[in-house]
């Protein structure tokens, strides 16, 4: 039995286990936390640290490992290549591809270099606070789920602000960019020997009520309005800047706005999402981008599903991923899970918190309750079931009130 090595531990994770049980590989996790949740699904699991690259070596040769995953964390990308590079595993991103589209400031100047529209930076030395038309962002320029992310409103905003994202930084870089108010797209990529196929794309809602924080995704719907939009004026650019890197087989996501006729670019990700949109893709395409992923680490082919045949992102079916974001607190009930599992546009859930947990963070992803992901035959049924999760799930903190933020 061959096994694959799952870089990060935490419920995503189980998505993965999961696929790999499905296709008889033995699964391997592991972290530095020695009671991640996913850890309990897991064939084995250890505590070596996903940064570690010494200790996770010897431990592919332990357990002797035939692939590798990088999990869903930017941060494990590096460790990933180096380790398979070191063990000759195959990987699917390099150092190189690794900078160029983590990095915030590379992956806006690839995108320059090519054409595609991306949100203009912003100078916030003190000699022009006085030209900087407010509010704008400022964040890391390498970090990853809202972390150390800030709206400023006023120039007395500017250097707390750049203090928070130096500090979540690795590299030591930050990005300052225009706050755009505007219609917020995700949009999820395939690539196979080359080609790039766009698998799904969704319009976000966003959470703007925690003030100076990033705003957080509530939910996310397909297909996007806007698909057409960025398949006339965008797609051939982004075919050409994949080429650029080298990037041959692999998954990664692109964050942007639908703004002024266009579609401005902000962010991406050479890895699985955290968003887990792949569940969406799978219901409607049948295309599974984690068996992908497996059947690559394990063998060098990124199949078998060929994408020209079945990858498709006009869904033929209305589909959702409802977000809950809760306030800071300790969650002492919740109701309504039941309902929402019995539910007739119910595909999945992903649940990352349970009674007990207590949030501390607010303006992070770290503040999601779950991920609840719904299709549908039509539009009103889907947001029929929508509104009926929304009346049902409760989740209460030690003084009995609702946790959850407007969605």
């Amino acid at each position: 039995m061959k096994k694959i090595l799952i870089l990060g531990a935490t419920m995503h994770s189980k998505h993965i286990i999961d696929a790999a049980k499905e296709m008889g590989v033995y699964s391997v996790v592991t972290d530095y936390v020695n009671n991640s949740p996913a850890k309990r699904y897991a064939d084995k699991s250890y505590d070596v640290s996903t940064l570690d690259e010494d200790a996770l070596v010897e431990l592919c040769k332990k357990e002797n490992i035939n692939g590798i995953l990088p999990g869903y964390v930017d941060i494990n990308l590096s460790p990933y290549y180096h380790v398979c590079k070191k063990m000759g595993l195959p990987y699917y991103c390099d150092d190189r591809q690794i900078s160029l589209t983590m990095n915030k400031k590379n992956f806006k100047d690839l995108c320059r270099r090519h054409g595609i529209s991306v949100a203009k930076d912003v100078d916030i030395n003190e000699s022009n606070y006085d030209n900087i038309e407010f509010p704008i962002i400022i964040k890391p320029a390498d970090s990853y789920s809202s972390k150390g992310i800030s709206v400023c409103h006023n120039k007395e905003e500017i250097k707390p602000a750049v203090d928070k994202a130096y500090s979540f930084s690795t590299c030591k870089e930050i990005v300052a960019e225009e706050f755009i108010v505007a219609d917020d797209v995700y949009l999820y990529f395939t690539v196979q020997n080359g080609y790039v196929s766009l698998s799904a794309m969704a319009d976000r809602l966003l959470n703007n009520e925690q003030y100076g924080s990033a705003p957080q995704p509530i939910g996310y719907f397909f297909p996007s309005k806007y698909l057409e939009l960025y398949m006339q004026k965008t797609h051939s650019k982004v075919q050409k800047m994949i080429n650029e890197t080298g990037i041959k087989n692999a998954s990664f996501f692109m964050q942007g706005f639908a703004f002024k006729d266009d579609i401005v670019f902000f962010e991406m990700g050479l890895r699985l999402s955290g968003g887990c949109g792949y569940l969406q893709i799978r219901n409607q395409n049948e295309i599974d981008q984690v068996k992908m992923h497996i059947n690559y680490a394990l063998t060098g082919n990124f199949g078998p599903w060929d994408l020209k045949k079945y990858d498709n992102p006009r869904f033929s079916k209305p589909a959702a991923v409802l977000v809950t974001l809760l306030k800071k607190g300790k969650i002492s009930k919740i109701i309504g899970l039941d309902i929402i599992k019995n539910d007739e546009s119910f595909v999945d859930i992903l649940q990352l918190k349970k009674e007990g947990d207590e949030l501390s963070e607010i303006g992070t992803l770290n503040q999601v309750f779950a991920r609840i992901y719904l299709c549908n035959e039509n539009k009103e049924k889907l947001n029929e079931s929508i509104k009926r999760i929304k009346e049902n799930l409760i989740i209460l903190d030690e003084n009995n009130e609702n946790m959850i933020l407007n969605w």
